[in-house]
């Protein structure tokens, strides 16, 4: 026997140890994720939380096809719509399609992280045959930094903003919920095999370890105790998940301040509306934490949102939106919010359009 041969049957033992130990790792961890189910939520990726506990169990309303169009601006549009992932995220759930449902209108949705609004303004069609309506929309803990560099307000210009606030709070009732059997299906979330990640379960393993450890993980997700059950799906009812940054946005809004928040939402409109054609709606998505508020354990995590003020300013352009979906979850509709996500469920945009179309029907 050669001394090649007896020294390769050493190393072909070892490569096989290590394959059927790299195949029983692997098998472990995808037995693992089948247990915490396959993904879906943004708050259960990005925080290494299990769907198993926060994922939703009611079926979902959504549209068989979107009846909006996102990305492109080439041709007339009745509303354009600038917007964060509130309306450019999961096109079969977004509120748009309500809308369009609704009034019939031809809709274009912008993504705010991609185009400005003065590019939409400098388009020759929005200046040859401009909108009826353009909708800024904004989830609430990001608005002052995407204003942070746009439409400075000096001091006199802030003064006049401040004499609107004698201006009393519009209120939104509860809005009623339709179905649209034709246009829309009842949705479950998926549990597939095929989609268990591997590195979820791995990231979730360790996260969890730290949790355990230090008493936190180093993700942008916190898990919320809450003080009584809120009317989730999920398995777990006595606690949400929400972004950290909903906590830290008190601070970024106290640093603009309401009034100057206002005032550059209101040049924004002075700009949008000086063609005298089209009419500007300013839509803000409240942050989860502010939704919930009264169910959350932690005093100084509610009361956090200045978004009644600011509506204050400007009741003019300003839908309640958040005073519509705080009343539906009041009164006990479920997944207004979904538990693994930072967005709404089909209820919530439901709620959305609906409070919309009222408000662009009662100026």
């Amino acid at each position: 026997m050669s001394s090649y041969t007896s020294n390769s049957n050493p190393h072909r033992r070892y490569v096989l140890r290590l394959l059927v130990l790299t195949v029983i790792l692997v098998s472990g961890l995808f037995i693992y994720g089948v247990n915490l189910q396959p993904l879906f939520g943004d708050l259960t990726r990005i925080g290494s939380y299990a769907e198993k506990e926060f994922g939703w169990n009611k079926p979902q309303l959504e549209f068989q096809q979107p009846l909006s169009g996102i990305g492109r601006y080439e041709g007339y549009y009745d509303v354009v719509v600038l917007g964060d992932s509130f309306s450019t995220g999961r096109p079969s759930l977004h509120w748009q399609n309500y809308l369009v449902a609704a009034k019939g209108w031809s809709v274009v949705t912008l993504n705010i992280n991609k185009i400005k609004l003065e590019q939409i303004l400098e388009n020759p069609i929005f200046r040859k045959k401009p909108p009826k309506i353009l909708i800024f929309e904004s989830v609430e803990r990001e608005l002052p930094r995407r204003l942070e560099n746009e439409y400075f307000c000096d001091e006199i210009t802030l003064l006049k903003q401040a004499s609107k606030i004698a201006r009393p709070l519009s209120v939104t009732e509860s809005v009623q919920m339709r179905e649209l059997k034709d246009l829309t299906t009842h949705v479950k979330r998926e549990t597939a095999w095929r989609d268990i990640k591997l590195g979820y379960v791995r990231d979730y393993l360790w996260n969890n370890l730290l949790r355990t450890l230090l008493g936190d993980a180093n993700t942008r997700v916190a898990k919320v105790e809450l003080a009584k059950k809120a009317p989730f799906s999920s398995f777990n009812k006595h606690a949400m998940l929400a972004y950290k940054d909903d906590f830290r946005k008190k601070a970024w809004w106290d640093e603009m301040g309401a009034q100057e928040i206002s005032c550059r939402i209101d040049k924004m409109r002075q700009q949008v509306e000086e063609n005298g054609q089209t009419q500007f709606v300013f839509m803000v998505a409240p942050d989860k934490l502010t939704a919930y508020a009264d169910f959350i354990q932690d005093n100084e995590a509610r009361n956090i949102s200045a978004l009644p003020e600011l509506s204050g300013y400007l009741s003019e352009v300003m839908p309640r939106i958040d005073l519509a979906l705080i009343s539906a979850i009041h009164e006990g509709e479920q997944d207004v919010y979904l538990p693994d996500d930072t967005h709404w469920g089909s209820s919530g945009y439901q709620i959305a359009a609906e409070t919309l179309i009222t408000f662009l029907e009662n100026p």
